[in-house]
């Protein structure tokens, strides 16, 4: 008797949860829309549209990194066909995805909408609005709304659009590669685009920073990794959908953490909506011995050094050369005296 009290206690809580719901009278236009809380995962609705030719209804209890799912069954029961809609419009009124399609008289359409939120810092807590419309006839329907969570890097929320909204991932260190997962929506799907990250990597000076990111198989993506100071460091792109991007940098870092900036982002949604993972690394500079080796393989460049010394000998040879010429042109000329004077006198010799 004990049990069965718990479960008839357990299903009258239940039903009082969803029957305000299921019976909300539902609002002619975005002011007069009901809230439907979605803090729970989920919400029912069902109407008719006989008289009325829109029902509003107020998405609540949201927030960025969530999928919204709307499945809706339509079933014409007007003697006269028309065009109905059922459409997700944004806090503001600017509708953001829908569906038009034409209802008769005993047939049933199913229409299914998605809208993934990003990160607003100006509305942490956003809202949506359904709309259920025709334009003659009527209809019956049934609406069954879910919320998935999409956030990034399991912080319960999505990564903003910059620097000035980055997430802060997972921190990285030599040996301690840092993992996580993130989210970008498709193209008219959801406003979340780019995904920007602030890496924290512990590094030594000439230790290689890697970074690199896997789409799903039905994404192609642009990652660019930043400086602490926005200064861009390296850009790379998937070749293909599903193919992974490397960012690889290496420089004289300061030892101790150094912080950088990761974007990724999927070209406004054109390239597909999806997951992906991103792996940040830290390796370990090219040892000395490589590098000696790769310099002594090449015997024909000289060093610096070398070609001063080489230099400098070649200006001292130049300048003991032409101190020998011209010792050489002196005696020479000497000689060529002393020979005329000999030759003067001894022809006076003959003479006399």
């Amino acid at each position: 008797m004990k049990k069965a009290a718990i479960i008839l206690l357990s299903t009258i809580l239940i039903l009082a949860m969803i029957q305000p719901t299921l019976a909300q009278e539902p609002g002619r236009d975005f002011e007069s829309a009901p809230e439907i809380d979605l803090s729970t995962g989920s919400a029912s609705l069902k109407g008719s549209l006989i008289q009325e030719f829109d029902h509003y209804y107020k998405l609540v209890g949201l927030s960025s990194g969530v999928k919204v799912r709307v499945v809706a069954e339509l079933l014409g029961t007007g003697e006269v066909s028309g065009f109905t809609t059922i459409a997700l419009y944004s806090e503001k009124g600017a509708r953001l995805a829908g569906s038009d399609q034409n209802l008769v008289k005993g047939m049933k359409l199913r229409q299914e909408l998605t809208y993934t939120l990003g990160w607003a810092p100006e509305n942490p807590r956003p809202i949506l609005y359904l709309r259920i419309g025709k334009s003659k006839g009527a209809l019956n329907y049934t609406v069954e709304i879910t919320v998935e969570r999409v956030d990034d890097a399991g912080s319960g929320r999505d990564a903003g659009r910059d620097p000035s909204q980055a997430l802060e991932a997972p921190r990285a260190a030599p040996g301690e590669p840092a993992t996580f997962t993130g989210y970008l929506a498709g193209e008219r799907l959801g406003d979340d685009h780019v995904d920007c990250y602030k890496l924290k990597v512990i590094l030594e000076p000439k230790q290689v920073l890697r970074v690199i990111v896997e789409p799903s198989k039905t994404m192609r993506l642009k990652a660019s990794l930043l400086s602490a100071d926005k200064f861009p460091l390296r850009s790379n792109k998937s070749v293909a959908r599903g193919m992974p991007i490397t960012l690889q940098v290496r420089g004289d870092w300061l030892p101790g953490t150094n912080n950088f900036y990761l974007t990724i982002d999927n070209m406004d949604g054109k390239g597909g909506e999806g997951s992906y993972k991103v792996r940040v690394e830290v390796l370990k500079p090219v040892n000395a011995t490589a590098t000696t080796t790769a310099i002594t393989t090449a015997p024909a460049i000289l060093s610096e050094e070398q070609l001063r010394y080489i230099l400098i000998g070649v200006a001292v040879a130049l300048v003991a050369i032409a101190a020998i010429i011209l010792i050489l042109r002196r005696r020479r000329g000497i000689r060529v005296v002393e020979t005329g004077e000999e030759w003067w006198g001894g022809g006076w010799e003959e003479t006399w």
